[in-house]
């Protein structure tokens, strides 16, 4: 299991190997993880990899045309394509702003 935090809120919760971002800010929107498309389209959900990026799934060649719009840096990921693939002690994601 990885502790999952997200900054600015400061929200955390637990999370294991297999599970998608995108089911976990659903399941708590205390997260504070704004959501559109949901579908790599429209870069609403960015969040910043602080910590514990190694452990994601890499990014899929639509999500990285998505990110190159807003051009954040490859520390920048969308939560609706992320999943966890690698077991790690903490996982430590800043909210981007919409």
């Amino acid at each position: 299991m990885a502790v999952l935090r997200f900054l600015p809120n400061e929200f955390e919760t637990e999370i294991g190997v297999g599970a998608r971002l995108i089911d976990v800010t659903d399941e708590h929107p205390e997260s504070g993880v704004p959501f559109s498309c949901r579908s790599a389209s429209c870069g609403t959900c960015r969040v910043r990899v602080l910590e514990g990026g190694e452990a994601l799934s890499p990014a899929d060649e639509d999500e990285k045309d998505v990110l190159e719009i807003f051009d954040d840096g490859p520390d920048v990921r969308l939560c609706c394509q992320v999943s966890l693939v690698a077991d790690v002690e903490r996982l430590v994601l800043e909210v981007c702003e919409p």
